[in-house]
């Protein structure tokens, strides 16, 4: 059997789930859901680590959280652009652009030294399966 990574969902407050099932009472459908990137999440690469991604952090293991903002200019909807926001270097993260694919339940994260970077293709400073 294979030992492929796994997404697992984020553990969400009663609070979200309160205001999602208020919503869908009074008739509206959650946009927020069906915009929600898809990866955010926890995540495994297989060998005990773990990746922890909200809507404006993300976590490496028991390392800090990073802040980060997504500037993806225009998506097939499973390629997007994160760019660190934190000053200074990131333990974890070599470099402040991240460029993610999501397919199916796996994400390809890769890093590389800057916007400019990612845009014209250098080679990546890191490149991890989730």
């Amino acid at each position: 059997m294979e030992n492929r990574p796994r997404r697992r969902p984020i553990v969400r407050s009663a609070g979200a789930t309160a205001v999602f099932a208020a919503a869908f009472v009074f008739g509206f459908a959650s946009a927020r859901a069906a915009d929600e990137p898809p990866y955010l999440g926890s995540w495994s690469n297989g060998r005990g680590e773990t990746l922890v991604i909200t809507e404006k952090t993300i976590r490496l293991g028991d390392g800090p959280k990073v802040a980060y903002r997504d500037v993806t200019r225009g998506t097939d909807g499973s390629s997007f652009e994160l760019q660190i926001t934190a000053p200074g270097k990131v333990n974890g993260f070599p470099g402040k652009t991240l460029g993610v694919t999501c397919e199916s339940d796996e994400m390809e994260m890769t890093t590389y030294a800057s916007h400019a970077a990612y845009m014209q293709g250098d080679d990546p400073l890191s490149r991890v399966t989730w």
